[in-house]
């Protein structure tokens, strides 16, 4: 029986290996967006504390307040920095439900395939079976028709 052997076998390694790149990457853009929501919630501590110690009339009050205008700053710049890497995230993820589709309807395809393969080597044996039992019948009759005119 010859092997199973599926025509597109080189571009489902292809098709295995980009998805593998696109999760990377979604992995990745993922990770970027926890660290900035991560330091997003440092500077909103930051900023709960200032506007606790803001309250006092001292040189601490004026100096929270100093740092809590450099804080809202910094959540600013971080917030723009966050929206594109939340980009970045919806660009990979996108990329990557492509390159999961592309690879499944691939693999679904060599899945046909190969039980196609199963379904006519089954057939091929089976035939050959047939063939063998009626040579055997055929070798029993004639045996049969010998020993028949022998004994006669």
């Amino acid at each position: 029986m010859r092997r199973f052997r599926f025509r597109l076998a080189p571009l489902l390694r292809l098709r295995s290996q980009l998805e593998r790149n696109a999760r990377r990457e979604l992995a990745a853009a993922v990770a970027e967006v926890s660290v900035f929501d991560q330091r997003l919630a440092a500077v909103a501590q930051g900023l709960r504390d200032c506007a606790d110690q803001a309250a006092d009339r001292g040189a601490v009050g004026q100096l929270a307040r100093g740092l809590e205008t450099g804080l809202r700053r910094h959540q600013w710049r971080l917030r723009t920095e966050q929206g594109k890497a939340q980009k970045k995230l919806d660009v990979a993820r996108a990329e990557f439900v492509v390159k999961t589709r592309e690879l499944r309807t691939l693999r679904q395809l060599h899945d046909q395939r190969h039980e196609e393969w199963r379904d006519d080597a089954r057939r091929a044996e089976q035939s050959e079976i047939d063939e063998l039992a009626s040579l055997g019948r055929h070798a029993q009759r004639h045996d049969a028709e010998q020993h028949g005119v022998d004994q006669a």
